[in-house]
């Protein structure tokens, strides 16, 4: 602290040294002038060196594991954030692509079947369909394959009997019917057994 207090009071007589340096030039005094030049050069070099000692202490003070450390902390900040940035990313562009790819018919709904997650696993022959029960369902789920003008190119279907709180993956085989360049949506249907 007492570092400080010097500090702050040899910079202040360098600045009132430089003022009376301007003034001293200004109004022409020869004294003021040579005795604000004095001043500002041994007030401003005992602030360059007490600047300059608390400066080397303070560096002296810190370890190589405090900067590591800090640098350390610095890094798993920034890690969390570009790690939510692509985790949003990453889950926008699953959510989008899921929404795009698979539709839900109202029956899918009503038979209180949830779709998790959908994925293509060989470009338009078998499509792999997460899917959480919360009702008991017997039934076939059927998934239609629709291109891109609404035209259907293909149906898979699986035979399903499954209690309230089954979940599971379904995988639907299309047989290959569709070429590789297949782009278009899915349709899941349920058909609950009579």
């Amino acid at each position: 602290m007492a570092i400080f207090v010097i500090l702050f009071f040899t910079s202040l007589f360098c600045f009132v040294s430089l003022i009376l340096t301007i003034i001293g030039g200004v109004k022409k005094i020869k004294k003021l002038l040579y005795g604000g030049i004095a001043g500002f050069f041994v007030f401003g070099i005992a602030t360059v060196v007490i600047t300059a000692c608390s400066v080397v202490k303070v560096v002296e003070s810190v370890t190589t594991e405090d900067v590591a450390e800090a640098a350390g902390e610095v890094s798993e900040h920034g890690g969390k954030i570009a790690g939510k940035v692509v985790k949003g990313t990453v889950t926008g562009m699953a959510n989008e692509l899921e929404e795009e790819s698979i539709k839900i018919d109202s029956s899918v709904v009503e038979a209180g079947i949830v779709v998790n997650h959908c994925e293509n696993l060989t470009i338009g022959e078998r499509v792999s369909i997460y899917l959480d029960f919360t009702k008991d369902f017997e039934g076939v789920m059927k998934l239609y394959a629709y291109d891109v003008n609404d035209k259907k190119q293909g149906v898979a279907s699986d035979s399903i009997h499954v209690q309230a709180g089954d979940e599971g993956t379904y995988v639907f085989d299309f047989n290959g019917g569709f070429n590789s360049g297949f782009s278009g949506y899915y349709k899941l249907v349920a058909i609950p057994a009579r």
